[in-house]
């Protein structure tokens, strides 16, 4: 899907007439539910569509609705589909900066980041309301075009939410995070106290993104380190995909059969 589609140019530029959304359907039951709601069939780890402002189908393919080749051929019969559908929904520029793309969490969020091989700014501040502003002031950087596309983004009450991260010393503020190649660890990169955010935050985006070398990953790969590094992934919810649960089930016994 990324590779194929969603990270070639002319999709990219496409994609800048849509309010892009990326649903994480195995950590919320609303999310899951609205998945279901996307696609044919079993509810599975993936689904993809292009909606209409008022939520329905803007195109539907043959498919279940899991991935863009289920609409379209390539990138290129995309880019002009898009091109065909934000042309009937003529946008209206909106006041202010959009909100900071975080993720449903500070886990979640660096798992997204090592599986999109990108860093992770992590915004952190007890108070909910302060916690906003700081993501609004992150903001105002994360769309601006140096950054657009290069980091991903959570939010967090407390640093301890990321248990698998040592070295934070900010109670309220930024960290940079390079996360490991499971994204269930990583190293911090740069933080920033929330008083020094206006004077030195693009400057240290800028850093960590300039330091960032993206990892080679294949998916035979992960799974043979994954086996022989323990890792296993609990998912927020349990996983509905029947194929994909039993694929779960036997690795994880696996792993324990291992461990004896």
């Amino acid at each position: 899907m990324d590779r194929r589609f969603l990270s070639q140019p002319e999709v990219i530029a496409a994609s800048r007439e849509f309010v892009c959304i990326r649903l994480i359907s195995y950590e919320s039951e609303a999310e899951k539910a609205f998945v279901a709601s996307l696609k044919r069939g079993e509810v599975a780890n993936t689904a993809f569509a292009l909606l209409a402002p008022d939520g329905s189908h803007a195109v539907r393919g043959r498919g279940p609705g899991r991935g863009p080749r289920d609409l379209y051929q390539d990138a290129a019969a995309m880019a002009k589909g898009m091109g065909e559908i934000a042309a009937k929904y003529p946008g209206k520029k909106a006041p202010g900066v959009p909100a900071l793309p975080v993720n449903l969490s500070a886990k979640v969020g660096l798992v997204v980041a090592a599986s999109d091989l990108q860093p992770l700014l992590l915004v952190v501040a007890d108070n909910p309301a302060r916690r906003q502003e700081l993501e609004s002031m992150v903001a105002k950087q994360a769309w601006s075009g140096e950054f657009e596309g290069r980091i991903t983004y959570a939010s967090a009450a407390k640093p301890d939410e990321l248990p698998g991260i040592r070295g934070i010393g900010v109670n309220e503020g930024v960290v940079l995070i390079e996360p490991d190649i499971f994204g269930l660890s990583g190293k911090v990169v740069a933080e920033l106290p929330s008083a020094e955010l206006e004077t030195k935050l693009a400057k240290a985006m800028r850093e960590t993104v300039a330091a960032h070398v993206k990892p080679e990953k294949t998916r035979r790969q992960m799974a043979q380190r994954g086996f022989q590094e323990g890792v296993f992934y609990e998912t927020g919810i349990p996983v509905s995909g029947t194929g994909e649960a039993r694929d779960r089930a036997r690795y994880k016994k696996q792993l324990e059969e291992k461990g004896k």
